[in-house]
């Protein structure tokens, strides 16, 4: 889970059970109002169950990143 580092760039993975779509937002900097690039999943390729997964090649330690899901909204009760 989370970003891992490889030799030659980043896997990133994310626990969804919901989500219908996630878009991967890569940043240059902290600052930054945009992702400087996004990267959409396919379903078919970067999904196995309930996690998200992607292999970014070229990335190194130390990128930012966020996700942007899309999903039905889920209310916990107290």
């Amino acid at each position: 889970m989370g970003a891992t580092v490889e030799p030659d760039g980043v896997n990133f993975s994310i626990y969804s059970k919901h989500s219908m779509a996630v878009d991967l937002l890569l940043f240059d900097t902290v600052n930054a109002a945009k992702p400087a690039r996004v990267i959409t999943l396919d379903p078919r390729r970067h999904r196995t169950y309930h996690y998200w997964h992607a292999f970014v090649p070229g990335l190194q330690p130390g990128q930012l990143y966020a996700y942007r899901a899309v999903g039905p909204s889920i209310r916990v009760e107290e």
